[in-house]
């Protein structure tokens, strides 16, 4: 069920569609890392990283595909051919892979007893402020399950930072309410 209640432009619809393709810059800055002069040993920090950049790169390739699937659909005043399935896995596996890309972080931070922190923390800092606005652009389009996608706190503080994601979860819940 697509949410969406305006006809967008052109320029809006690619608009939406770069900044999910950001997520393509953001995995190649995090990669950017290994060659820091303040890494000691880029192999271990491309072993940090690199899943969360095979991640991003496989979820984003499904999700611009997906909102081509999308906007075409809607230009063309046709049905929805776009997954919500494979929209949801693709955002859970970035948000998973993020998790999993602190987890790393905080095992080697025990290993070296202290608080270690990455020189990839803000870039990954920046990729999650940038799936969070993915989310809220193909929960916009296509009525997305953000339980599914994220865990509850994620989600509490992406609705604390963008009311309009409280307001469109509360317009859906009536709409649900009302069938």
């Amino acid at each position: 069920m697509a949410s969406v209640k305006k006809d967008y432009t052109t320029e809006e619809y690619e608009a939406q569609y770069n900044h999910i393709h950001a997520l393509y810059d953001l995995a190649e800055e995090l990669l950017y890392t290994v060659e820091s002069k303040f890494v000691s040993d880029p192999e271990a920090q491309l072993a940090i990283i690199e899943p969360l950049i095979n991640e991003i790169g496989d979820a984003t390739d499904v999700l611009t595909q997906e909102f081509i699937l999308i906007a075409e659909s809607k230009k063309n005043k046709g049905s929805n051919k776009a997954s919500k399935l494979q929209v949801e896995t693709s955002l859970r596996k970035i948000f998973a892979a993020i998790n999993d890309y602190h987890d790393r972080v905080r095992n080697i931070s025990k290993k070296a007893h202290g608080a270690l922190m990455n020189i990839a923390d803000p870039i990954v800092q920046k990729i999650l402020k940038q799936i969070e606005l993915v989310v809220i652009i193909f929960f916009e389009f296509m009525h997305i399950s953000l339980q599914s996608i994220m865990n509850k706190a994620e989600l509490e503080s992406l609705k604390l930072r963008d009311a309009r994601v409280a307001l469109m979860m509360h317009q859906y819940a009536l709409s649900q309410q009302q069938t």
